[in-house]
Order: structure tokens, then sequence, then C-alpha cells
């Protein structure tokens, strides 16, 4: 496995859910191997086109790259590539909140500071 720092991500705070870090196939890609552990493109494919109909090259484009984006790690089995998230759904999260609230403190650490704890605060009375 790589280094934490070697995973890319974005980051797109007005967007849904996991969509924050991925487009909808993607999102789709990785629920399906944090569920189902280590998958070639042929068993993902099988998994995802129980709701839609994708084409085995769609799927194989989004693992590629995910693997480029260290999200994904693959390994030859075979004939086939088989996949594996490089860290499971709540290390992801964590190390992209860490990410993000870092880089806030480190560009704007005043008014971040105070947007937490205002944040804090209100969730509090909830």
């Amino acid at each position: 496995m790589k280094n934490n720092s070697d995973i890319i991500f974005t980051f797109h705070p007005d967007r849904p859910g996991l969509e924050k870090f991925f487009g909808k196939l993607e999102v789709e890609v990785m629920e399906t191997l944090w569920s189902g552990g280590p998958m070639t493109v042929k068993r993902a494919r099988y998994f995802l086109n129980r709701k839609n109909n994708y084409a085995y090259t769609t799927i194989m484009t989004v693992m590629n790259r995910l693997a480029e984006k260290n999200i994904l790690s693959r390994e030859k089995q075979g004939h086939s590539f088989e996949y594996r998230p490089a860290l499971n759904k709540k290390e992801f999260l964590t190390l992209a909140s860490d990410r993000i609230i870092a880089g806030l403190f480190d560009e704007c650490r005043e008014i971040a500071s105070k947007t937490f704890f205002r944040l804090r605060k209100t969730r509090k009375k909830k």
C-alpha cells in the first residue's frame, strides 16, 4: 500500500455525501469495493449492473483512474487485475477530513477557528 500522502482526491463542498470527493460512478465503484472486498472489473461490473447497464470499458476506465489517484490499488491476477481500496471507508473519510481541515487552518487559521467554534456551539444546542 502506498503512503496516504500519495492519495489524490478533490473536494466539492456543495455536492452530497461521497460525491464531495468522487463522481457518481466513482461513488458506486468505491461503495461496491468497500462492501465487497477486492475484485476484478468483471466482478465489479456484475454488482454495478444490478441497477444500471455500464459497459465493461466504462467500469475499467473508472477503476484505472481511481488506481492512478492511489485510491485503489491493483494487482495482476492471471489475465486480469484485482482492485482493492487503499483505505477502508472510515480511513478515507478521516484522511479527507484531516486534509480539508488542515488546509483551512493553514490558509485562514483565524476564520477557520471562529467557524469551528461557532459550529460546535450551534451543534451542542440541538
